[in-house]
């Protein structure tokens, strides 16, 4: 008894270390995939990261409004050493004596959203380190028809080199987009504005399909 409990001790390690080690030159490989400046490996890594979070529910100290505006993020381009991505941030109402007001407005939660995402690209995306990262978000407008749109109210671009030297949870979302260039703005009530956008360089994410085809070949062959 005591030699077949060490066989199947010493098989748990055997599986446990091969999958250990498994995974380990997988992430080795995506890393040098990623050093080479691979963009369809970058676009995986940040769709992956952006369905893990779609998932999750709000970390603690984030406000559920801010949580919904980083869940509703897209990767739009990639670059070999940058990505863009938007959202959408609508404000916050709630009711106070039988009325509905407006408690969060739509720059303030896009201000909001603009700084999380920037923070967690740049350091929560396993395998990978961008240099720059740039966040376009879009609010609802009504047209004088009733037709609803989706417009830009914020862009902000953040460099990793300005980013390491910020004390993130000591600054407010305000102050985190001004160390970065970001623009957005307010009219004479504070209400924002819809902006042009800059033009969006790189290459848009390959479809789902071609990414999945792209990582199987990767699973098999995690060294090469």
């Amino acid at each position: 008894m005591i030699l077949l409990g060490m066989i199947i001790v010493g098989a748990i390690f055997l599986v446990v270390g091969w999958a250990v080690t498994t995974e380990m030159l997988q992430h080795r490989a995506w890393r040098r995939r990623v050093a080479s400046g691979d963009t369809d490996i970058i676009a995986a890594l940040i769709e992956e990261a952006l369905g893990t979070w779609r998932r999750a529910r709000p970390p603690k100290g984030i406000h559920p409004g801010t949580w919904a505006g980083i869940q509703s993020a897209q990767l739009v381009a990639v670059e070999p050493d940058s990505a863009t991505l938007t959202a959408s941030a609508e404000g916050e109402f709630r009711t106070e004596g039988g009325q509905r007001v407006q408690v969060i407005s739509p720059l303030d939660d896009a201000i909001a959203i603009a700084a999380k995402l920037l923070d967690m690209m740049l350091y929560d995306v396993p395998n990978l380190r961008l240099g720059t990262v740039r966040v376009d978000v879009y609010t609802t407008f009504a047209s004088p028809d009733g037709t609803l749109t989706q417009q830009p109210i914020l862009t902000v671009t953040a460099d990793r080199a300005v980013a390491e030297d910020l004390a993130w949870d000591a600054l407010t979302p305000a102050e985190i987009l001004g160390r970065f260039e970001a623009h957005y703005v307010r009219d004479p009530a504070g209400r924002a504005i819809p902006i042009q956008l800059p033009p969006v360089t790189g290459v848009p994410p390959r479809p789902a399909a071609g990414a999945a085809a792209e990582a199987a070949p990767r699973a098999e062959h995690p060294t090469e």
